[in-house]
């Protein structure tokens, strides 16, 4: 059924599966994690710390302007996912031509999970191959009515919900040294989408207590949420600015960590 369904909406199933195991198994690990991995001061272009006449920046005027952050709202929304899948946009590093979901051979994957990903490939084909096949019995323009529109719109709520999940001021991410598997899974944030907490199972309301028990049913995530905020205290993260607020907030204010430092807060 997994692979039914995902394939319908264009997504590698396996090659999918495998990588969110490593992202819940890795998650806020600046060497390990394999998805929105954040830029460092030296990948984002800057000078070192030392050498920065502008210090955390801005460093021209488009720097903080609302257009920039705007630009790159829409470019994370409508390009983030099939760039993630296709070449690995905002993962992990690897010494390899083309890191994708797509490549049986990827780094991605291990050479005995070789044929699921072969088998997600095949899904999509197949996918494919269907509205290519409405394209030419009822026209391009339903097909992107009816499938291409709905898509993208899916994508980009997708990428919202799951770049929210991690991006925060106040959320920072840390390097080999000090990382840990409860440190880590500690690094996301629960945030409320009103009514839409139910249409989600609550997968945004309850992310924390997601990346601690990542097996958990998710009709139990709220009533384990409430011992787990009782449990962490003030290392439960979650927060209740409005969704539209929180997005344009931490696509302004978190662009890049430094190069150096066990603890990485992001900085704009």
């Amino acid at each position: 059924m997994g692979l039914i369904m995902h394939s319908f909406l264009l997504v590698p199933y396996h090659s999918w599966r495998i990588s969110h195991a490593h992202h819940h198994k890795n998650s806020g690990s600046m060497e390990n994690e394999v998805v929105y991995i954040p830029l460092t001061r030296k990948e984002y272009g800057l000078p070192s710390k030392n050498e920065d006449p502008e210090g955390d920046g801005p460093h021209n005027i488009f720097e903080d302007s609302p257009i920039r952050t705007m630009i790159g709202i829409v470019k994370m929304l409508l390009l983030g996912w099939p760039a993630y899948v296709l070449v690995n946009a905002t993962g992990r590093k690897y010494p390899e031509k083309w890191t994708s979901h797509f490549n049986p051979y990827s780094l991605l994957h291990t050479k005995k999970q070789f044929w699921d990903v072969v088998l997600s490939v095949v899904g999509i084909s197949v996918t494919i191959s269907f509205l290519v096949y409405f394209s030419n019995l009822y026209g391009s323009a339903t097909v992107i009515n009816f499938y291409v529109i709905p898509y993208l719109f899916v994508n980009a709520w997708l990428v919202m919900i799951t770049y929210l999940h991690h991006h925060d001021p106040k959320l920072p991410r840390y390097r080999e040294g000090i990382w840990n598997f409860q440190r880590g899974a500690l690094l996301t944030i629960d945030r409320s989408f009103g009514i839409l907490n139910y249409f989600h199972h609550n997968i945004s309301d309850t992310h924390v207590v997601h990346h601690l028990f990542s097996t958990m049913p998710h009709y139990h995530a709220k009533e384990a949420t409430q011992h787990i905020k009782k449990l962490l205290g003030k290392h439960y993260f979650s927060d209740n600015t409005p969704i539209a607020k929180a997005l344009w907030r931490s696509r302004r204010d978190c662009r890049f960590v430094e190069d150096e430092g066990d603890i990485l807060f992001f900085k704009k």
